[in-house]
């Protein structure tokens, strides 16, 4: 009996699979792995740069409007498994988004390595 080989990607933000990982998963789905991606975050900390939708409409929301996409990210890249781990976006480094205590940045490694 021949054990089915896994990849899992990891990243912070969902649009990181496509701007890093994407194609790598997509090769490997294709070759018969189950592919896993692991995103820590929701997003929320984001930009909103489709011209199509109102920033200010959409940026309360912008969590969950990158939950939506990166599922269909995952679909077209032929990911098997995603696992959002649900921490408030960190931002970058300095960022007044670094003290929510929601967020990866705050979070203890042993909390967070067993989501």
């Amino acid at each position: 009996m021949t054990e089915r080989l896994t990849l899992m990607a990891v990243h912070a933000h969902p649009d990181d699979e496509c701007m890093s990982t994407g194609g790598v998963l997509l090769r490997y789905a294709r070759e018969g792995l189950h592919t896993v991606l692991v995103t820590a975050t929701r997003g929320e900390e984001g930009e909103v740069v489709d011209p199509q939708m109102d920033p200010e409409d959409v940026k309360p929301k912008l969590g969950e409007v990158r939950v939506a996409e990166l599922a269909q990210a995952c679909a077209h890249l032929e990911v098997g498994e995603l696992h959002v781990l649900g921490y408030r976006d960190s931002g970058m480094v300095g960022w007044e988004a670094n003290k929510h205590p929601d967020c990866l940045a705050q979070a203890d490694l042993s909390e967070a390595t067993g989501r």
